[in-house]
């Protein structure tokens, strides 16, 4: 196989480092045998591209909007067909056409500058008229990855400008990278589209369904759920809750929770896997939606619930055999000074496969 090029991203919990770990703990370690994998959490869609690259067959799938658009460019679609001529184009108003500034206007001196603003309400309303969706997602792709980088933190959950506008010296952030200009970051995006955008010969496709009703069935099912600390009360929602409102734009002034400070879009919030009260009862009925396959879940020690109360849960299964295994320890972006965080992957093998 040749060298392996993984898409970039900024996207907290990603697996991207540590998806080759996984990916043989899987074929070797525990010789699973699969040819199909569903991916319930599909995020940043890491494994989903990573199994992709290793010739299975793949269903994506993510309760997100944006994340979907996600999944179809890099695991659906197998060209990319918007150059970067034709990215800079969109920025440009078209003459004749009245174009509205919902991020201008509710998004003032939060997350973006007034010019960066300006840029976004544009260029969202000339992709969104698109009709070519492989461009369209293209288009959609490099505005996400390029808004995550020139966030401090990689996302939308504070109103926090004002940090990276007056940011000098210190251990935390990348200024030269959050001030660089969404052209500049658009060049870098597309090169990458160029690369990554691959045919493995056979047919994989994108979905837009919340985990539990989820309808796709796969050999393997792989779930990287949302996981809490102690300390947080902050969802997966309010983190990514601007570019899900990108997304769905013209609905945009109907759905903000301006009681928030960072007026969190609410567009497809849900309490699904993201209560922690009620994690582990989601967790069963995901687990008896897909009785038939293997099941494969990325987790953390801790998180909450317990690595213990996982274990005790996937072990109540009898069509499972529950393998443990610690990957180290490994920090997401931002998050480094954890030195007893371990990523853990429960292998639930069916022993009727």
């Amino acid at each position: 196989m040749p060298d392996i090029v993984l898409p970039q991203t900024r996207y907290y919990g990603s697996k991207r480092k540590i998806v080759d770990k996984i990916w043989n703990i899987l074929t070797n370690e525990a010789n699973l045998q699969f040819d199909s994998i569903l991916d319930v959490f599909g995020g940043s869609a890491s494994f989903s591209y990573y199994s992709k690259l290793h010739n299975k067959q793949v269903f994506y799938n993510d309760i997100f909007q944006f994340n979907f658009i996600i999944g179809k460019k890099l695991i659906e679609q197998n060209t990319n067909e918007l150059t970067y001529e034709n990215a800079i184009s969109l920025f440009e108003r078209i003459q004749g056409v009245e174009y509205l500034n919902y991020i201008s206007e509710f998004y003032n001196d939060i997350y973006f500058t007034n010019e960066e603003n300006d840029q976004i309400d544009v260029y969202i309303q000339n992709v969104l008229a698109l009709d070519n969706e492989n461009i369209q997602c293209s288009a959609l792709y490099i505005l996400f990855q390029s808004c995550l980088m020139k966030r401090p933190y990689n996302l939308f959950h504070r109103k926090n400008l004002n940090m990276r506008l007056n940011y000098t010296t210190g251990k935390f952030g990348n200024k030269q990278t959050w001030e660089r200009s969404f052209e500049e970051l658009f060049m870098r995006f597309i090169n990458e589209l160029d690369k990554v955008c691959i045919d493995n010969g056979r047919i994989n496709t994108a979905h837009n369904f919340s985990a539990l009703n989820c309808p796709l069935n796969a050999d393997l099912v792989y779930i990287d759920p949302p996981y809490f600390k102690k300390e947080s009360t902050t969802s997966y929602h309010s983190k990514y809750h601007f570019l899900e409102g990108l997304v769905n734009y013209y609905n945009i002034p109907d759905n903000i929770n301006f009681n928030k400070n960072n007026r969190e879009i609410t567009i497809n919030a849900s309490r699904e896997f993201e209560d922690k009260t009620n994690f582990l009862n989601d967790l069963r009925t995901l687990i008896n939606n897909h009785l038939n396959s293997h099941i494969v879940i990325s987790y953390r020690n801790n998180g909450i619930p317990s690595i213990q109360a996982i274990y005790e849960l996937l072990r109540s299964f009898e069509v499972f055999e529950v393998l443990e295994y610690n990957l180290g320890q490994y920090n997401y972006a931002l998050n480094r000074n954890n030195n007893v965080n371990e990523e853990v992957l429960f292998v639930c093998k069916n022993i009727n496969r």
